[in-house]
């Protein structure tokens, strides 16, 4: 297997990424990654591996341009990983492994190639005086990168992603799923399912106005960027539940990719009335229930927000893990034995 750097994916024409991991979703693909090469607060580089079938292997690598974090999501500091110094770990210290959009991170490296691939990263981490950051990997990537690594990475779990599948739900949930189509049914309310570039024109509004209410920097024009992104990403469809029970209107954004459902970003104000309580049930749970079971989709990722609700609705949880592979081990990487050798 021959490993190479590229400087963007144009020089891979054939690759669809998610064809090596799918695990996590729509921001995985291709089209998203095309849609972070155009951020002008990160360098990318995309280290490969070819095989005689073709491409075997993609580690999307970032750095900041600047000094300062642009998502503070993605700041190491901020993980509060046990015995890591927070000047170990500042944005012009760094090289991120994977992604550094969407808060969930795809591994596209056979289990059987990781330490090769990245001790290719690493040599470019030393180069630059940088350590190697995993962020928001799934459970399964970590065994792979812990497994790799002889165990060095430190870790934190940084979030737990929702998840709907089709199962038997316990008598508890079925409880609780009772008691929820009663209060929507006395609210009465209605919803209908629109692509993204037919939303109600206060959709990005409604959206904003509730990402700062929950402290988020948030704008009706960069909710607008952001899903006209998604729009362009091939194989990915954005679509907008847009619900109403009396004089209350919630919107939830959400995207259909393959066999799954991916809930994004709700906006509805704020009020004690009943009637908003429905609909914010409806718009979590219900709706998007009942629009995948029409489509046949058999998965529903739910984000990471509002865990106790989705819980008690029926949620498995997928830990999402933020690792830090310190500048002493990520330069034992990059210098130790080559793990092709038999010697």
């Amino acid at each position: 297997m021959t490993w190479s750097v590229a400087t963007g994916l144009a020089d891979l024409p054939d690759l669809d990424p998610a064809a090596f991991d799918p695990g996590a979703g729509a921001a995985g693909t291709r089209a998203r990654l095309l849609g972070v090469e155009t951020d002008g607060r990160w360098r990318h580089r995309y280290v490969t591996a070819k095989s005689p079938g073709g491409l075997a292997a993609l580690l999307p690598v970032y750095r900041p341009t600047g000094r300062s974090w642009p998502d503070p999501a993605y700041a190491p500091e901020s993980w509060a990983i046990p015995g890591l110094s927070p000047v170990e770990v500042t944005a012009d210290r760094c090289l991120l492994v994977g992604g550094v959009y969407d808060r969930r991170t795809a591994l596209h490296l056979p289990d059987d190639r990781a330490r090769e691939g990245l001790r290719e990263v690493a040599r470019i981490a030393v180069e630059e005086s940088r350590c190697l950051v995993f962020p928001f990997v799934y459970t399964r990537a970590r065994r792979i990168l812990d497994a790799a690594t002889g165990g060095r990475i430190r870790w934190a779990v940084l979030e737990h992603e929702a998840r709907f599948h089709d199962v038997v739900h316990s008598a508890r949930v079925r409880g609780v799923l009772r008691r929820d189509r009663r209060l929507i049914e006395r609210a009465a309310t209605t919803a209908s399912v629109v692509p993204w570039q037919d939303a109600h024109p206060e959709t990005a509004g409604l959206i904003a106005e509730h990402n700062l209410r929950m402290g988020q920097s948030d704008h009706p024009e960069f909710v607008r960027m952001r899903y006209a992104q998604w729009a362009d990403c091939a194989g990915v469809r954005v679509i907008v539940f847009d619900a109403r029970a009396g004089s209350h209107h919630g919107v939830l954004t959400a995207l259909v990719w393959r066999d799954g459902l991916e809930l994004h970003e709700i906006g509805l104000p704020p009020s004690d009335d009943p009637a908003r309580l429905a609909l914010y049930l409806d718009l979590i749970f219900h709706r998007p229930h009942a629009f995948a079971r029409e489509n046949r989709l058999t998965t529903i990722r739910a984000g990471t927000a509002a865990r106790t609700p989705k819980a008690s609705r029926g949620a498995a949880f997928e830990p999402l893990h933020g690792g830090v592979l310190d500048a002493g081990n990520t330069e034992w990487l990059a210098h130790g034995p080559d793990p092709r050798s038999t010697a």
